[in-house]
């Protein structure tokens, strides 16, 4: 019996923009996720040779025990660009190395017809050479920093230094295959999502 041929589809937006939200969506209605942010949680656990390397080149005080102290590191990854750019030479291979395994386990299983990549730099790591389509997820930047103080219980400045640190949204849409409006509410959402999977046929 000949493999299914997986169509792999890229999901990005900026911080804040509600890419979670539309995840969530996909999963609902049976899509298999590929989560990078997920993944870039499981290389700072406890144990792993990632998590020294971030002790080492930050210090003690992004610790709490044995376990990274992300809030933290935050606020000073995301207030410092050179910080940032440490942080990620550190932690990027290794997230870009099992999202690939884990893509490619998919692939030869041949058992599911579409894949989403939920990936917050999907742009920036050059992951779109790789996929069938990108959909990003875009809101206005109010809507955004609102939402990013919530969450992350942070303040105005550290939202807006966050927002800072990625590519413009602007500049994903534009290079985006699909843009979702995530500014109104959760069923014009499902709606939009809908609308992408109708349009490109897309099986679970």
């Amino acid at each position: 019996m000949s493999k299914i041929k997986m169509k792999k589809i890229g999901l990005t937006g900026g911080t804040g923009s509600g890419k979670t939200t539309v995840s969530n969506i996909f999963r609902e209605l049976g899509y298999t996720i590929i989560d990078a942010d997920q993944i870039a949680r499981e290389v700072v656990m406890p144990g792993r040779p990632e998590l020294e390397e971030i002790k080492n080149a930050f210090g003690l005080p992004i610790m709490k025990g044995a376990s990274l102290n992300r809030k933290e590191l935050g606020k000073i990854v995301f207030s410092d660009p050179e910080a940032l750019k440490t942080l990620n030479s550190i932690t990027h291979p290794s997230i870009r190395q099992l999202m690939q395994m884990q893509m490619e386990f998919f692939e030869n299983e041949g058992r599911i017809k579409t894949l989403i990549l939920d990936i917050p730099l999907l742009y920036e790591g050059g992951w779109q050479n790789q996929l069938d389509s990108v959909i990003v997820v875009d809101a206005d930047k109010k809507t955004r920093l609102r939402r990013l103080i919530m969450r992350d219980h942070i303040s105005e400045q550290q939202a807006i230094n966050r927002i800072a640190a990625q590519m413009p949204l602007e500049e994903k849409v534009d290079r985006a295959d699909f843009v979702v409006d995530n500014s109104r509410d959760k069923a014009s959402l499902k709606e939009c999502v809908l609308k992408f999977i109708s349009e490109n046929k897309l099986e679970p």
